[in-house]
């Protein structure tokens, strides 16, 4: 049900403004729960996407809790990430000693876009911190949202602007991947006895 509204959300242009198309896939990972995937196409009309547009779409900033408390506990409860590196170097996303999302990130005044295709987002230095596992995060650890959607429907809802077409590649890339597979061993039982080694029969399914 949140699906479908979120869905009708970005169709009515209320959020990211007029839409050509969406493409979307379902994840079931073992590892958690159902989880989507959006990729949206904007109608630019003729306008660029400017740094200025992009800060007005998405926030990768903590809410001052004197203005916004309820953005300010929703950032904490959603959308950080962390603490990994030397303040938890058994977090998950630790892959060869380095987090493999590269948080935390650089502190920059300006959001801008790299050669690749990435956007790197505002993150000023505002002294504003989230506590966590006894370490203070600040905006190097937050993760880019849009506020309007976080606090509609109050879950984790990663935003980012991208402009490289090898993102349908991601989305549809779970299609590609083998059937689940378990092992079955069979076994004859005598008499409340297990059976010899040879006599066991395995067997992929």
């Amino acid at each position: 049900m949140k699906l479908q509204q979120l869905l009708e959300d970005i169709r009515s242009g209320a959020i990211f403004g007029p839409t050509v198309a969406i493409l979307y896939s379902i994840e079931f990972q073992k590892r958690g729960l159902p989880h989507v995937h959006i990729l949206l196409w904007l109608d630019k009309n003729g306008y660029e996407i400017t740094p200025e547009i992009v800060d007005k779409w998405i926030s990768a900033e903590i809410p001052d809790p004197r203005e916004d408390p309820l953005g300010y506990v929703l950032i904490a409860e959603h959308m950080l990430h962390g603490p990994c590196g030397d303040k938890n170097k058994n977090c998950p996303c630790m892959k060869k000693g380095k987090c493999s999302k590269y948080y935390p990130k650089e502190f920059q005044n300006e959001t801008s876009f790299t050669d690749k295709g990435f956007t790197q987002y505002r993150r000023r230095d505002t002294k504003i911190y989230i506590r966590r596992n006894n370490h203070n995060l600040d905006n190097r650890w937050v993760v880019p949202h849009n506020l309007s959607l976080l606090k509609k429907y109050q879950a984790h809802i990663n935003v980012e602007y991208v402009n490289k077409s090898k993102l349908l590649k991601y989305l549809c890339k779970y299609v590609n991947k083998g059937p689940d597979q378990a092992t079955i061993i069979f076994e004859r039982i005598r008499k409340g006895k297990d059976p010899p080694k040879n006599e066991k029969n395995q067997r992929n399914r």
